[in-house]
């Protein structure tokens, strides 16, 4: 018997392919001996968010103002815990303060909103003036509290 022919194959609709970037051909591998190689420095991405670095210490060892040159004198070298009210005095432009370094033993007028050392003058009244104290506790955290500073002598 005669082998019957066998049927052609039907062709398909070619169908368009997607355009696709052509790849570079990928380079050789570069073997690389240790002493060439950088020293490996930590990835800022390593630590965990949230998470502190365990061998930083979180006790700050900073004195606060120790940023910049040392000061010396005037009205922003005064440390509020160190100054002696000495008196009050009401002008036309408001109340002014008049207070003495601990230090020196030198007179400075403040008036409201003047800065200090670590703080600025907030309020002054007739026989105190409010100071706003900017402190820095052991782990660095900076928090505010307000001291009061009072005179016996009356306004003149």
């Amino acid at each position: 018997m005669a082998a019957a022919p066998k049927p052609a194959p039907k062709k398909q609709a070619k169908t368009a392919k997607p355009m696709t970037a052509k790849k570079a051909p990928a380079k050789p591998a570069v073997k690389k001996t240790p002493a060439a190689e950088p020293a490996a420095a930590p990835a800022a991405s390593s630590k965990p968010a949230g998470k502190r670095d365990p061998f930083v210490s979180p006790i700050v060892e900073t004195v606060a103002g120790n940023n910049g040159p040392p000061c010396t004198t005037g009205k922003k070298c005064l440390a509020i815990g160190d100054m002696a009210l000495k008196g009050i005095v009401k002008a036309q432009t408001g109340m002014i303060a008049v207070v003495e370094s601990g230090t020196r033993h030198v007179s400075y007028f403040l008036r409201e909103n003047d800065p200090v050392f670590n703080g600025y003058v907030v309020k002054i009244t007739g026989d105190s003036v409010i100071f706003r104290e900017n402190v820095m506790d052991r782990l660095g955290k900076v928090s505010t509290h307000d001291v009061v500073k009072k005179v016996n002598a009356p306004v003149v």
